[in-house]
């Protein structure tokens, strides 16, 4: 009785752990800064791009160090950059 125990708990312990496909999604946002108008000023244009990736075949750990879950800023003068990756289900 207590083989069928522990075999049944490592089983559960390994359907836990198992491989899974995980989803990516990367936000970049910033503000670039040009003449548009032809009139000797900058303006400030915004922009936002999302992207969507899939891994697959992970463990959770190994999907939030794909996805990266970081925030990165950067400035180039005027011109400023934000991106942001989440990991979904």
């Amino acid at each position: 009785m207590k083989k069928l125990i522990f075999a049944f708990a490592l089983l559960g312990m390994a359907l836990v752990s198992c491989k899974k496909d995980y989803s990516c999604t990367c936000t970049e946002t910033g503000t670039n800064y040009y003449d548009s108008d032809f009139d000797g000023v900058d303006e400030a244009h915004p922009y936002s791009n999302t992207s969507n990736y899939k891994i697959e075949g992970a463990t959770k750990t190994d999907a939030i160090a794909a996805c990266n879950e970081a925030k990165i800023t950067s400035q180039d003068g005027l011109d400023t950059y934000e991106y942001k990756c989440d990991l979904s289900k």
